[in-house]
């Protein structure tokens, strides 16, 4: 549900052009449906949800904005199956192929990873941050620090851009 929200805010807060191509990727814990099954036990990317650029801002920036953005997010999940690892080098190239204006939204992290429960040697962490969001439109996830089932987002924006984001969290999902 954040995410489609975020996404769909990211889109509306950064206004502009309405024929501008939007898309976007995330990282998917693949292991178990790929064949053959990855162990459980493996840590690293395993896979990314292929990105689509199908979609133009407009289709955001409207009363149904949240709808289109709820799909985008299903159907690429949906998507996902045994053939996912073979999508990566569609995703490469259309990362490098973007075309000049393109609104393409990353998610980094994941609420499922219990980076908060790390120890390397000097104590259980006090702050995650992915610093590198700030190159492009990316969002970074992670669990709460308190463990109360709360989400950790992260966002690197132009000021106007954070500006209408926070006016679009505080109304809601009001056009």
């Amino acid at each position: 549900m954040y995410l489609r929200f975020l996404g769909f805010g990211s889109v509306r807060a950064r206004g502009g052009d309405p024929n501008r191509p939007v898309g976007c990727v995330f990282a998917a814990d693949c292991r178990n449906i790929v064949t053959p099954p990855i162990p459980s036990s493996y840590f690293g990317n395993c896979a990314i949800g292929t990105g689509r650029m199908s979609l133009t801002a407009d289709t955001f920036m409207g009363e149904e904005g949240f709808l289109a953005s709820t799909r985008l997010v299903s159907e690429l999940v949906e998507g996902l199956d045994e053939g996912v690892v073979w999508k990566i080098p569609d995703f490469v190239e259309l990362s490098r192929s973007l075309p000049k204006g393109a609104q393409f939204l990353s998610v980094s992290g994941s609420t499922r990873f219990g980076v908060y429960g790390l120890d390397f040697g000097w104590g259980r962490l006090e702050k995650v941050v992915v610093v590198s969001i700030d190159q492009g439109e990316a969002i970074s996830l992670a669990e709460s620090r308190d463990g109360n089932g709360g989400v950790e987002v992260g966002f690197s924006l132009k000021k106007h851009e954070m500006d209408a984001l926070i006016d679009l969290l505080h109304n809601g999902l009001k056009v």
